[in-house]
């Protein structure tokens, strides 16, 4: 018994913070109210004492497509973009960060997600048109 109690403590403590994780996604239905829309091309992920830390490279859709390197600690796990999906977004503070619409997967809810941005001089795309390393091309005039 005394062997087991080390392995069951560890499961328990193990399986409380995996639990923790919650992803989200695009919303179904694009909020009117949030003008703008964001494609997520990469993600990156740590773990620390504050939570979740997230950062990575996307394109904002707004009056014009234009690259964006984002940063955010939301509760839920953003969800890379693909083929038409958007997140919906608007300013929260103009051209630094973006409150953006999450939805929790599974549970049909949405919630609001503030991210940091550096607005990019172009816009990110995949090399290969769908997958490959992301690269940089001019802003459309």
């Amino acid at each position: 018994m005394r062997i087991l109690f080390p392995f069951f403590l560890f499961f328990i403590v193990v399986s409380g913070a995996l639990a923790q994780v919650s992803v989200g996604g695009p919303t179904q239905i694009q909020d009117p109210a949030y003008a703008l829309r964001v494609r997520i091309l990469t993600r990156n992920t740590s773990r620390g004492p504050n939570g979740i830390r997230m950062w990575g490279r996307a394109d904002l859709f707004g009056p014009q497509e234009q690259g964006i390197d984002y940063e955010s600690t939301c509760s839920e796990v953003l969800m890379v973009t693909h083929g038409d999906e958007r997140y919906s977004a608007r300013w929260k503070k103009q051209d630094k960060d973006l409150e953006m619409l999450v939805s929790r997967v599974g549970t049909g809810k949405s919630e609001k997600c503030t991210v940091k941005v550096d607005l990019q001089q172009f816009v990110y795309e995949f090399e290969n048109g769908t997958s490959g390393p992301v690269v940089t091309k001019p802003i459309a005039k």
